[in-house]
């Protein structure tokens, strides 16, 4: 009786899992369909009549594709590097050191995440407009770089809480220092976790919309790629759905390359860095 209900238990998850895979991949098979289609769409009918790439020709041809893309990759290679460096040494320091004030600090941290970054968006445009950052790919690596580390630092402080602090009290013994230590032995064998910043923080920057949309506007061809999305459909010729769902699909390829690079070190480094955070 116990066997039957465990397995009638089971179906029941695998029945649930897969109705909720199939919700999830429909949007995005719909997406690819329109994107190989003609431009008129009727929405009651989800089908393509006629397979066309004449959309991807056009993205490139009559759109600033390009340029958007290049854009976004730049500036979510630069936020995911820096994010990197920045929560992987915040973080050990507050996993390893014992300083004044480290209670109230990590807490600070952590306050800062119940704030949406919305909320901050008329300060930051301030502050772009005095430092002549309006327009500039500079200004949203800074701030994607900071609201992406703050977001990250509790679950990489988790996960070196998990890796044995005698390690580092050895390799202080044999006259390493902590800078030798973080990188010769804390970092290696952290790497699910080093994973887990580089996607989730590159994954923050190349979506990121609310603070683009605002303070990256003016220029066309500097626009990322979520912004340069939005202007076509915001365009005052008509829309054309076809071109935009051919940009939305080549815009996630490379989230998708970066997770399935590294996706062995992502479920690894979310399940050991709950453990403790």
């Amino acid at each position: 009786m116990y066997n039957v209900k465990k397995r009638a238990g089971r179906i029941l998850v695998h029945i649930i899992l897969l109705i909720l895979a199939v919700v999830t991949v429909i949007p995005f098979f719909f997406v690819v369909l329109i994107s190989l289609g003609k431009n008129v769409i009727d929405t009651s009918v989800f089908f393509v009549k006629e397979l066309t790439l004449d959309n991807y020709r056009r993205l490139f041809t009559e759109t600033r594709f390009s340029n958007w893309l290049i854009n976004s990759l730049l500036l979510a290679a630069v936020t995911m590097i820096l994010a990197v460096i920045v929560v992987s040494l915040s973080a050990y320091a507050f996993s390893r050191l014992r300083f004044q004030g480290r209670t109230k600090l990590f807490n600070f941290v952590l306050l800062i995440q119940v704030f949406p970054l919305t909320l901050s968006m008329v300060s930051i445009f301030r502050i772009f407009l005095a430092l002549g950052l309006l327009n500039k790919i500079e200004g949203l690596i800074i701030v994607n770089s900071a609201f992406a580390s703050a977001g990250l630092v509790l679950i990489a402080k988790g996960y070196f809480d998990t890796i044995p602090y005698s390690l580092d009290e050895a390799a202080m013994i044999d006259g390493a220092n902590r800078f030798r230590i973080l990188t010769k032995i804390t970092l290696p064998l952290a790497k699910p976790m080093i994973a887990i910043v580089a996607i989730q923080s590159f994954v923050i920057a190349y979506n990121e919309y609310a603070i683009a949309s605002t303070v990256m506007t003016q220029k066309l061809e500097a626009m990322p790629l979520a912004v340069g999305l939005q202007s076509m459909i915001e365009g005052q010729f008509g829309i054309n759905w076809s071109v935009y769902c051919a940009g939305a699909v080549l815009g996630s390829i490379p989230m998708l390359v970066l997770f399935y690079s590294l996706q062995k070190y992502f479920i690894g480094g979310l399940t050991e860095g709950s453990v403790k955070a």
